[in-house]
C-alpha cells in the first residue's frame, strides 16, 4: 500500500457515501484493480488509523504510545501496528 494512502488514513481520511467515494466503493475498486492489500486495510475497522496502545501486558512500555493500526489479527482480537 502506498505511503500516501497510509498517511491519509493515519490522519483521519474519510469516506463520503453517495458520491462515488464510499468505503464500500473504494474497497471494491481496490479489489477490481488487484490491490488486495489496500482492500484488506480498508475493510478493517481501524486499518491505517492512528491509535493509542493500551493494556498491552507483554510490552507495558508501549502503553500510551501512538501508532498506526495495520492488519487485524482475529485470533488475538488485536491489530498489528
Amino acid at each position: 500500500v502506498s505511503d500516501r494512502v497510509r498517511l491519509l488514513l493515519s490522519w483521519g481520511a474519510s469516506f463520503f457515501p453517495g458520491d462515488g467515494s464510499s468505503r464500500e466503493f473504494c474497497i471494491c475498486e481496490a479489489r477490481t484493480c488487484g490491490i488486495t492489500q489496500l482492500a484488506s486495510l480498508l475493510e478493517s475497522e481501524l486499518g491505517g488509523r492512528r491509535c493509542e496502545i493500551f493494556n498491552l501486558s507483554s510490552q507495558p512500555e508501549l502503553n500510551g504510545k501512538t501508532c498506526v493500526a495495520d492488519e487485524y489479527l482475529p485470533g488475538s482480537d488485536q491489530y498489528r501496528v
